[in-house]
């Protein structure tokens, strides 16, 4: 059986990390490490993400592979 490509669309996509701080770990900063990223990969395209150390290439695939939640946007596979 041969697998088939799903296209992938992302739109709006972004994810804040909250910094806890105090006694009671309230949150008192957020860390936006990746803030409204949209884009779309079609049936058997191929794709790299591309960026500097730290721009958020690694949470964005975390979130695509869905070990992270997003804040917010969406992420949807046909």
């Amino acid at each position: 059986m041969i697998a088939t490509a799903h296209p992938i669309d992302v739109r709006n996509l972004s994810k804040h990390f909250p910094i806890l701080g105090g006694v009671l770990r309230r949150e008192v900063a957020r860390v936006h490490a990746v803030d409204d990223v949209s884009f779309h990969v079609a049936a058997g395209e191929t794709v790299g993400l591309v960026g500097e150390s730290g721009c958020g290439k690694s949470t964005i695939a975390r979130m695509l592979a869905r070990l992270t939640p997003p804040s917010g946007g969406s992420i949807t596979v046909d």
